[in-house]
């Protein structure tokens, strides 16, 4: 955000990321997104826009969000290792008067990872609240993505390119 020339603050709060299991996969960031800024609404005044935010991978149909521990972890990036998988942010973008919610997607191709790079990357970065168990914007992206198909930022968790469009928009 700081990079497009937006002023903004950071709050989370602690939002129930359940969502309805009959759910199509790629509607369930944009579900949760909208789930995060609602929980916000009581605090929008005026001149606030919200902006949540919610990342997941899927591989053959199958939802890889935050890992549960070391071996979840692991057994996550060992099923991504020399895959082609998706990552969809789901963004809601909220003020008084106005919501928009979309997703944007990006096509993330990681090279074959050794057993041994695996447990050395869950063990120096821990990235046990990232979606897939992984950021981009660490080692691993630098050793193991080959190549994305869309925004990269989308991957780190926000595809600024589309929020910023947006947001002149809105």
């Amino acid at each position: 955000m700081t990079m497009a020339g937006f002023e903004f603050t950071v709050d989370s709060k602690n939002v129930d990321e359940s969502h309805p299991r009959d759910l199509a996969a790629d509607l369930i960031p944009a579900f949760l997104a909208k789930k995060k800024a609602h929980s916000f609404i009581d605090d929008i005044s005026d001149r606030v826009i919200v902006i949540g935010a919610d990342t997941i991978v899927i591989l053959n149909g199958k939802i890889y969000e935050k890992p549960n521990d070391r071996e979840h972890a692991i057994e996550m990036l060992s099923a991504l290792s020399g895959q082609m998988h998706e990552v969809i942010t789901g963004v809601c973008i909220l003020s008084r008067e106005k919501e928009l919610v979309f997703s944007e997607t990006t096509k993330v191709y990681f090279n074959k990872l050794s057993k041994e790079e695996i447990e050395f990357y869950v063990d120096n970065y821990k990235p046990f609240d990232k979606a897939g168990s992984y950021a981009c914007q660490e080692w691993i992206g630098a050793v193991a993505i080959n190549r994305f198909e869309g925004d990269y930022f989308n991957v780190v968790g926000l595809p600024i390119n589309r929020v910023y469009r947006e947001l002149k928009k809105f």
